[in-house]
């Protein structure tokens, strides 16, 4: 019933509104397959905004030039906000005009169904708010707040998702892969056919234990609250395609030159979309390692390697990829058929720290040793490793739980 009235709701919502979401969803798939220049759609914006300099020309811009942007804005003409969480720095909010706002839904709802939700499917979404009673009755959603991920409140997780049918799952990774371990260890299925991970980072390794417990379609996405949806994975472990629907994106190096295919460099996004303060170049503060390349703009992304402050530095300042991380602490532990939580965080130039969600009696000597010999060929001979054994890894104020977290460039870098 919950499914018809939901469809019932967005179809009233999509006709009172001139069909303008459907059409914008056919918009996006549109430019999501185009591969011409963009060139004129470039210009357009910067004449938009009287803008004579030319796109390459353009200074990054970071959170407080949004925010000085914001400051001669006519608030009359604002029908929306979208905050970002301020997670490792400071909060930021940037105005949406109603037109922005029917372009960000009929953006998701297009990427939602290329990755297997249907408007109407009971979905739940990991995340730390609540939403309004009437808007998750009306959308036939559900969300889950991990504060903690103990066995209690992943059995009351089970229970939620068979209660209300949920056929769909989204959010934080990292809170999947828990309740995927709690599934194995309770020989549990769900009759989930879909999984959309956002937010956070999570090893190759551990997606696909995800995947094959829950045994559906898993695809990560990319987004920020900022911009909206910047890409999404069409195929499990595969490239992140860019969503070409206003969105332009680069993968720059700290000299602000694009990085070849295969490098890692600093997110830069464009909202073309945005009419009401011109976003343009802006940092987003994540890493990235460059997929393909057309009409010399960004296609494919291989990898998102996660926030500065989630990117992990050697000791000779060198960002060092999730890829050869992860394996190198979780094949050791998967080897000793220890599949638990870990995280690590760098707290100064040369010194790392290694939280396990275990007792120390859990982990043998010799995995200690292959986990700290195969981190030293990576980070440095010289670093320096601690573990940490924890009964729980708690989350950040955001309700996430990085994988990797640079307590030391945090000191530097602002979210």
């Amino acid at each position: 019933m919950k499914k018809y009235l939901t469809k019932l709701t967005f179809h009233i919502y999509n006709y009172l509104n001139s069909k303008k979401i459907t059409n914008l969803s056919h918009r996006c798939l549109v430019c999501y397959t185009q591969t011409i220049s963009r060139q004129d759609e470039i210009n357009a914006y910067l004449n938009k905004f009287e803008i004579k300099k030319d796109f390459d020309e353009l200074p990054i811009i970071g959170k407080k030039e949004i925010i000085e942007q914001c400051k001669k804005i006519n608030f009359s003409k604002i029908y929306s906000w979208a905050y970002t969480g301020g997670s490792f720095g400071e909060p930021l909010r940037v105005p949406y005009s109603k037109y922005r706002n029917y372009i960000r839904t009929a953006t998701f709802k297009y990427f939602n169904e290329k990755a297997g939700y249907l408007i109407g499917d009971s979905f739940a979404l990991i995340r730390a708010k609540n939403k309004k009673t009437l808007i998750k009755f009306l959308r036939n959603e559900t969300i889950i707040i991990p504060l903690n991920i103990s066995e209690e409140k992943l059995e009351e997780m089970l229970q939620l998702i068979k209660r209300k049918n949920i056929t769909v799952l989204m959010g934080y990774p990292t809170v999947m892969f828990e309740l995927a371990l709690y599934m194995k260890k309770k020989n549990v299925k769900l009759p989930i056919k879909s999984l959309i991970s956002s937010s956070e980072m999570l090893d190759d390794e551990k997606r696909n234990f995800v995947k094959k417990v829950f045994n559906c379609d898993f695809v990560d996405r990319y987004s920020n609250e900022e911009v909206g949806l910047i890409a999404q994975q069409e195929i499990f472990g595969e490239d992140y395609y860019v969503n070409k629907f206003g969105v332009l994106v680069e993968i720059l190096d700290l000299e602000n030159n694009p990085v070849d295919s295969g490098e890692i460099g600093r997110v830069v996004v464009s909202d073309l979309n945005n009419d009401l303060i011109p976003l343009l170049r802006y940092d987003t503060g994540d890493f990235a390692i460059a997929g393909e390349y057309k009409n010399n703009q960004l296609i494919t992304i291989k990898k998102v390697l996660g926030r500065t402050a989630d990117v992990i530095f050697n000791v000779k300042n060198k960002p060092v990829s999730s890829l050869a991380l992860g394996p190198a602490i979780y094949k050791p532990l998967s080897n000793a058929s220890l599949n638990i939580q870990f995280q690590l965080l760098q707290l100064s130039e040369k010194g790392y720290s290694l939280k396990l969600r275990s007792t120390e009696k859990e982990i043998s000597n010799g995995v200690r040793v292959s986990i700290m010999s195969e981190l030293k060929e990576i980070l440095g001979d010289d670093c320096s490793i601690n573990f940490e054994y924890l009964s729980d890894i708690p989350p950040l104020e955001s309700g996430k739980r990085p994988v990797y977290l640079n307590l030391f460039k945090r000191n530097v870098v602002k979210d």
